[in-house]
């Protein structure tokens, strides 16, 4: 879990920038949906807007993984309190091969599709790669979950307020959402993790 957080810690100071598409258009499963006034998305609602333009880049393409940056925000603890932020990264990939998407979001639209595909020796396997249909808890109902447990407190000057990331766990196979904040007097980072399809604790090994 360690590993985790650093991963967390360096794709929320990630910077992204240029092509523009509205969410306003954008329908998922559900229905379309609304940017909030702040326009804000929750992690949910950032890769059903990103997941049309992976599909435009690759047929195959599926989700690796997700995570807000920590961007354009002031320094205050409300940031990300009602489990929703202005940017993020989310991360596509094709099964069995090295190739790699990224689009950024911000203030509910698209603002950058980059393609960082490398060759390599270790193409992404099948089981890193997370079905949407597993995402059946979003990150503003498990904030809620985050904060009636007591250990996770938002971040002022750094990672500020509540930051969000969906990944998968090679080792359990199951898709994690990581609720991430600081401790009460705001010297150590935490983490909360929950089981995105059954909404269930997962204890950070930290």
């Amino acid at each position: 879990m360690k590993k985790i957080v650093f991963v967390v810690l360096l794709l929320i100071i990630s910077i992204g920038a240029v092509e523009k598409v509205s969410v306003g258009s954008i329908e998922s499963a559900e229905g379309t949906f609304k940017v909030d006034e702040q326009q804000e998305l929750s992690i949910k609602q950032a890769i059903e807007l990103a997941y049309p333009a992976a599909l435009e880049w690759d047929e195959n393409a599926q989700l690796l993984d997700a995570v807000n940056i920590d961007l354009d925000d002031k320094a205050e603890k409300s940031i990300g309190s009602n489990g929703k932020r202005k940017y993020w990264n989310i991360n596509f990939g094709v099964p069995d091969t090295h190739k790699n998407f990224l689009v950024t979001i911000y203030k509910g639209e698209i603002e950058e599709k980059k393609d960082f595909t490398v060759d390599g020796n270790s193409p992404y396997p099948k089981k890193d790669f997370i079905a949407l249909e597993d995402i059946k808890y979003d990150s503003p109902e498990l904030l809620k979950k985050a904060l009636k447990m007591g250990n996770v407190y938002p971040g002022k000057d750094w990672a500020k307020g509540y930051n969000f990331m969906l990944i998968k766990n090679r080792e359990t196979n199951i898709t994690m959402m990581l609720v991430v904040g600081w401790n009460s007097d705001g010297t150590e980072m935490k983490a909360a993790g929950f089981n995105a399809s059954t909404g269930e604790y997962i204890k950070p090994d930290l």
